[in-house]
């Protein structure tokens, strides 16, 4: 195993510095979004915790089916949670807008966005139009990811194997089954067949 086995990576780059054992949903877009492992691919778990989470976002979460939940439950929800929030992020790439300041956490509301895009096109631009901005994104990336030899990736095995060991997650690490149902779940969500089995 050598090194390796120590290596902080996903598909050979590096994890950012959020750890998946207590988000799991940030693992979930680390090991399968077709960008790679990338903070900044979706909102993070911790938002939507119905104790820790910012209450205020819940409203406009819910417009894409993304419901609060504790931070490190990992089920099939999860996955598909994660994956809806990665489609609008990847919505908001693909029309060049600040995921920083952007739906369902900062101050640039779906409404906002939806009517900044109108006035820009001239034509109405609606939620669903952002989605589906967002899931032709993702799978263009992914059919070159997958063309490139960039399948999904794996997550180091010690997000599986090594239990965080001390502080408020002390004991948080990734089932690997339930992660497994997760990513099939996240799979189903954007209508790709998993090739991960």
């Amino acid at each position: 195993a050598g090194a390796a086995a120590y290596a902080m990576a996903v598909r050979g780059v590096e994890m950012p510095c959020f750890d998946p054992r207590v988000q799991p949903g940030v693992g979930l877009g680390y090991a399968l979004a077709p960008g790679g492992p990338r903070y900044d691919a979706l909102e993070h778990d911790l938002d939507f915790d119905p104790v820790l989470g910012l209450g205020y976002s819940f409203p406009e979460a819910r417009r894409i089916g993304a419901e609060p939940a504790p931070a490190g439950v990992l089920d099939e929800e999860r996955g598909r949670r994660t994956a809806r929030l990665l489609r609008l992020w990847s919505g908001l790439d693909a029309l060049n807008l600040c995921v920083f300041a952007s739906s369902p956490t900062r101050p640039l509301t779906i409404d906002r966005l939806t009517a900044l895009v109108t006035a820009v096109l001239g034509d109405g631009f609606t939620l669903d139009d952002l989605l589906a901005a967002g899931q032709l994104r993702l799978d263009e990336l992914r059919a070159y990811a997958v063309r490139e030899g960039g399948g999904p990736g794996e997550l180091p095995a010690r997000m599986h194997d090594e239990p965080i060991t001390e502080g408020r997650h002390k004991g948080a690490v990734l089932d690997r089954a339930a992660f497994a149902r997760a990513s099939a779940a996240f799979y189903a969500e954007l209508g790709w067949p998993d090739i991960s089995r």
